[in-house]
C-alpha cells in the first residue's frame, strides 16, 4: 500500500455474509451433591472468619441512609458515608482472609492458633 496518489489499485471491497442468531449455549451442568456440600462449608467457613474480623478489626461505622427530598448536601454526606461504609466492608473482608489463611498457616505448622 502506498500513497494515495500511486499507481496500485484500490482492492475490492470485502463481501461478509450475513450474520445470523447467535448460537445457543448449552446450560451449566447442575452442581453435583459433593460440589453443593463445599459450597455450603465454605460459605459457613468465610461466615466464620467474617465474624472474627469483625470482632478484632476497626469498629464497624454507621451504615448511611438518605432522606427522601435530600438536598445537594445531605446528598454529599451520604455519598461520602456510604464510600466509608463500602470501605469497612472491604477491610474486614480482606481482614477474614488474612486471618483464616494465618490459621492454615499455623495449622500446618502444628501451632494452635
Amino acid at each position: 500500500m502506498g500513497c494515495a496518489s500511486g499507481k496500485e489499485e484500490a482492492p475490492p471491497p470485502r463481501t461478509q455474509a450475513p450474520l445470523g442468531p447467535p448460537a445457543a449455549r448449552a446450560p451449566p451442568p447442575a452442581d453435583t451433591p459433593e460440589v453443593i456440600e463445599r459450597k455450603r462449608r465454605e460459605a459457613v467457613e468465610a461466615k466464620k472468619w467474617e465474624q472474627e474480623a469483625k470482632r478484632v478489626g476497626p469498629p464497624q461505622p454507621t451504615i448511611p441512609d438518605l432522606p427522601p427530598g435530600a438536598n445537594e448536601d445531605q446528598y454529599k454526606k451520604y455519598m461520602i458515608d456510604k464510600f466509608e461504609y463500602e470501605a469497612w466492608e472491604n477491610k474486614i473482608i480482606l481482614l477474614g482472609r488474612k486471618l483464616r489463611k494465618e490459621h492454615e498457616d499455623a495449622s500446618k505448622q502444628g501451632h494452635a492458633f
